[in-house]
């Protein structure tokens, strides 16, 4: 008892004031009080050349002297603690009675003895018994973990739900985008055709003129030729003598006189009119051009200045750095609906309208008029809303249910495909730009599978059951066999496909230029029944058997399912 009370007394020697730890490279300081270097060295720093000690306060150097007894001292201190309390680890005691410990403050947060807990400190104390103690605080321990785990899971579902928010804010602008490029290149492609036209009607007036001219310069030569012999003969007569002149001078006479000067047509009536025509439009174009010009000029620096009102100085400056960067000119520009990468949303750009890139490999480009042009080809009927689904197309729909299978060859290599061909899943994870695949039938860089077999005559029906986080996001539907897999991908009727766009929001059909068709479902599992004959694309939910959307169309060869994932998680299977 008394070697513990003097191993104690000892230990309070060598503890700094600061720390209350024992001392660690221990200075004496002009006051002759001990601290840690590291403690004092912390305290003199926030004062000039001299401060205050800590303990008698007064006014002393920054200069600290190392103290090498007291390093020696608590060395030795240490080790004869250690070897003192080493026999009593298992028991635990009190250091200032000697006494086991059994019970726990909850005021001081301390273990007592009987003798602590009956003294006037600890009377009015709520003490309890140290196993007593511990599962109580068993118990807060859990429901604070429990609180706690509640809370990282709400934080979990708040950043997947704001992430979900941020990939489809930037979807939207990435549509934007794509958008406005398009309708420029549309419009741009649609003064390229006008211009074309202009020009080559002026070409072939230019060579009709130049035709005319040679017809007036052949007609005036030969006059003029026939009149320069008539003339030549006339002043040879003059010369000759009078029997030799009057030798068939009426026959020379005559020819001379009946000589008449034909003036040939300059410009024909109808090469006038076609030009006045064509000056007309050319004039009725430049004034048109000249309105829209002011009207677009105008209407932009609004757009501008209401733009640039609500931004501070730091936005501005940002805004007026992305202007002058801008790499805007490098993207893709017709109608389109793609997906594209951004800062969270790393796949290339999200289900918007997209374009017509170049054939794959072995493929003849597809006609702009058979698939852009002809706007007769590919007409889009919408339906009767979501309705119930007829009971005749019922039973055709199971009497065509064709088993569908995905065609790997055609698959983005982002795509995952199940064994048996029937399920494809777009990774949570994958490499925010896949290498550009050599297999030339494969599409890149949107990420679409087609089905197989295709349809070239006859009906067929098939199921796609949407999954995933929220169901994720797809475009399902058939594609024509002439539809490009490489560069962009136009998603619309005019370019052979007939899709409807399944998110987290909602359900759209794409449509002709570019625009979408909100309908009042959201489909977890979608019938597609396809009548090539007539030419009809069915859509409904397979869950609810209600109609969805119908398409009309004029099938330019054969026709495939397909598929066309948006979102990481997505997955979709098919059935039968």
């Amino acid at each position: 008892m008394a070697s513990q009370q003097f191993s104690s007394q000892l230990q309070e020697e060598v503890i700094c004031p600061i720390c209350t730890d024992f001392l660690q490279d221990p200075v004496t300081i002009d006051c002759g009080h001990n601290f840690c270097n590291r403690c004092i060295t912390r305290i003199g720093e926030a004062s000039g050349s001299f401060f205050k000690c800590p303990l008698c306060n007064s006014s002393v150097n920054k200069t600290f002297r190392p103290n090498w007894l007291l390093v020696n001292l608590v060395k030795k201190i240490q080790a004869m603690s250690a070897s003192e309390e080493q026999p009593e680890r298992d028991e635990l005691k009190c250091q200032r009675h000697g006494e086991k410990l059994y019970y726990f403050c909850e005021h001081s947060g301390n273990f007592l003895c009987v003798m602590c807990c009956e003294s006037e400190d600890h009377r009015t104390h709520n003490d309890s018994l140290i196993e007593e103690a511990a599962q109580k605080y068993q118990v807060k321990i859990q429901s604070q973990v429990e609180i706690l785990q509640q809370t990282e899971k709400e934080i979990v579902q708040k950043k997947e739900q704001g992430e979900w928010k941020i990939n489809d804010f930037m979807n939207h602008v990435n549509f934007e985008r794509i958008k406005i490029l398009g309708e420029f290149r549309h419009l741009q492609q649609v003064l390229e055709e006008e211009k074309n036209f202009l020009l080559s009607r002026l070409h072939w007036l230019e060579q009709e003129g130049t035709e005319q001219r040679k017809l007036f310069m052949a007609s005036m030569e030969l006059q003029l030729t026939t009149l320069k012999k008539l003339i030549d003969s006339l002043k040879v007569k003059q010369q000759m003598l009078p029997s030799q002149l009057l030798e068939d001078i009426r026959v020379i006479l005559h020819r001379s006189e009946e000589f008449q000067f034909l003036s040939p047509t300059l410009i024909p009536p109808h090469l006038e009119k076609k030009l006045s025509e064509a000056k007309s439009r050319h004039d009725s174009i430049i004034e048109n051009m000249k309105k829209f010009e002011d009207n677009l000029q105008a209407n932009g620096k609004k757009d501008k200045n209401r733009f640039l009102k609500g931004m501070n100085e730091k936005d501005k400056q940002n805004w007026c750095l992305l202007e002058k960067n801008n790499p805007e000119s490098s993207f893709p520009t017709r109608r389109d609906e793609t997906i594209k990468p951004g800062p969270s949303n790393p796949y290339p750009a999200t289900p918007t309208h997209a374009l017509f890139g170049a054939p794959f490999a072995g493929e003849a480009a597809p006609s702009t008029s058979l698939l852009a042009g002809s706007r007769e080809t590919y007409v889009e009927v919408p339906g009767n809303g979501a309705g119930s689904f007829g009971a005749e197309i019922t039973e055709r729909f199971k009497v065509v249910l064709t088993p569908v299978t995905l065609d790997s060859a055609s698959a983005h290599p982002d795509l995952i495909l199940s064994q048996d061909l029937k399920t494809v899943t777009l990774a949570l994870h994958f490499p925010r730009r896949s290498e550009e695949p050599a297999n030339p039938k494969c599409f890149y860089p949107f990420r679409c599978v087609l089905g197989f077999p295709g349809i070239s005559s006859g009906c067929q029906a098939w199921e796609a059951e949407l999954q995933g986080r929220e169901r994720g996001g797809c475009l399902v539907g058939v594609a024509s066999e002439l539809v490009s897999r490489r560069g962009c991908l136009l998603v619309e009727p005019l370019a052979g496909l007939w899709t409807l766009r399944i998110t987290s929001i909602g359900c759209e059909a794409l449509t002709d230029g570019g625009t979408r068709e909100n309908l009042p479902i959201r489909p977890k599992k979608v019938g597609i029944f396809v009548d090539h004959a007539r030419g009809e694309i069915i859509f409904f939910d397979s869950t609810t058997s209600k109609h969805i959307y119908t398409f009309h169309a004029s099938f330019a060869g054969q026709i495939f399912p397909f598929f066309q994932l948006l979102y990481p998680g997505t997955r979709i299977s098919l059935s039968p």
